[in-house]
């Protein structure tokens, strides 16, 4: 789950737009813009109000936010969004030539995947639970020109209730029929059913209200060769439903299948996989090296993962998560290869400093060494007492730094043969 801590970016943004060079942005139909000058800061985080595809705008809090087809050369793609391919394979970020993809109806009629990674893990994304926009608009007619599809938030809400059900069924030797209530399963005075097998008419269940999906960008307003200006988001860019977290241990899960995705009981909550082909889904392990969801679901149903997990996603309503990240910290598995970390960087270039920690996994057999200019420096390495592999706190001085912003971690196996390197970039830990 890609997130941006909004006071820190704007924070960031303020020290940066002192000394950026002017940047050219370039729309979808051609056109060319540049930063206004003086150079002026936008930002929003709060619930999408309207999307155009058609300019490929978003407006939340009052703001249109234009998204540009590049930035300074670069393609620009939204962060947290994805595109898959038929087969469940990851194609790239939606950006502006795919920018459809970001409506109710395509995400609920054209766009889900029904594929599956795996016979057990389920489809990849069977389509959306919930609107772009909040359930009061959702459900509202179109107004001019705003994008709103009552008959695509009815299918919505039915995918909702059939994934709800349906994960629920699978979890009521845990837990009570009056969770079906408070999944939205109702009649039409908002009783909670009493038996499964005699749910009220579907008509009366009460699906759960809902805000607009959440942007949060930041930027710079850039102005064409007219003098009209534009937000575009050239420093924050974040597009999710949410950003809820839970994390704990795992009480139970419940592998997929054809229909119904994997699943997690943490708890009297419920958590399953996002089924929206417009967000993005993944799986870390230690070190925050990602693995896949067949080898994570596989691993814990075995009991192999180790400790808490912590899962990131969106709800509808307040009993059940749709996962976008889920990050087991302790668990190694050896499709995962060598994992080395290096975080928490402190330089002090004038000293000739630096400082930092990480991990190594596995360790045994293997020794690691740091490459830092024209320095090589042995890092020692001390078994970890609550995880696989081991740790390192790394401090060394006299260095010289000046210019250098990077560093090399450099495995060897017991015969000195390089087996792994990865270059770190601590550039973000140089003191002033």
């Amino acid at each position: 789950m890609t997130t941006i801590r909004f006071s820190a970016a704007i924070g960031s943004l303020l020290l940066a737009s002192i000394a950026s060079a002017q940047q050219v942005a370039v729309l979808h139909n051609g056109t060319a813009l540049t930063q206004k000058q003086p150079l002026e800061l936008w930002g929003v985080e709060g619930p999408v109000w309207n999307l155009d595809t058609e300019n490929r705008t978003f407006e939340a809090l009052g703001r249109i936010v234009q998204i540009p087809s590049s930035i300074g050369g670069q393609d620009f793609t939204i962060n947290g969004t994805e595109i898959l391919s038929q087969d469940g394979g990851f194609v790239a970020e939606i950006g502006t030539a795919d920018f459809d993809r970001l409506s109710d109806v395509n995400a609920a009629t054209r766009d889900f995947v029904m594929a599956t990674y795996c016979p057990e893990c389920g489809p990849v994304r069977f389509g959306p639970v919930r609107s772009l926009f909040s359930t009061t608009e959702a459900r509202s007619n179109p107004v001019g020109t705003l994008l709103r599809a009552p008959d695509i938030q009815a299918i919505i809400e039915d995918n909702y209730f059939g994934l709800a059900v349906g994960i629920f069924l699978r979890y009521t030797d845990e837990l009570p029929i009056s969770f079906l209530g408070k999944l939205g399963v109702r009649n039409a005075q908002g009783q909670y059913p009493t038996s499964p097998f005699q749910l009220p008419p579907r008509a009366q269940w009460k699906y759960p209200g809902t805000s607009g999906a959440t942007l949060k960008m930041s930027g710079h307003v850039y102005v064409d060769a007219k003098g009209a200006e534009y937000l575009i988001p050239d420093e924050g860019n974040v597009l999710e439903f949410a950003e809820n977290v839970v994390a704990g241990p795992v009480s139970s899960i419940r592998r997929g299948d054809e229909v119904t995705p994997d699943s997690i009981r943490m708890g009297n909550f419920l958590v399953t996989m996002n089924p929206d082909p417009r967000l993005a889904v993944g799986f870390t392990a230690i070190g925050g090296a990602p693995i896949n969801q067949e080898t994570f679901f596989s691993a814990a149903a075995e009991g192999q993962i180790i400790g808490d997990i912590t899962i990131g996603g969106y709800l509808v309503g307040e009993h059940m998560m749709f996962a976008t990240s889920i990050e087991a910290g302790n668990f190694y598995h050896p499709s995962m290869g060598i994992v080395v970390t290096a975080d928490r960087f402190d330089v002090r270039v004038d000293r000739g400093e630096i400082r930092w920690r990480g991990v190594l996994v596995p360790s045994e057999g293997y020794t690691l060494t740091a490459e830092i200019g024209d320095a090589i420096e042995p890092i020692v390495l001390v078994p970890s007492l609550d995880a696989p592999g081991a740790v390192y706190d790394a401090r060394f001085d006299g260095l010289s730094l000046k210019g250098i912003t990077t560093l090399d971690l450099v495995v060897r196996n017991s015969k000195g043969v390089e087996v792994h390197r990865q270059t770190f970039d601590f550039s973000e830990g140089i003191r002033p």
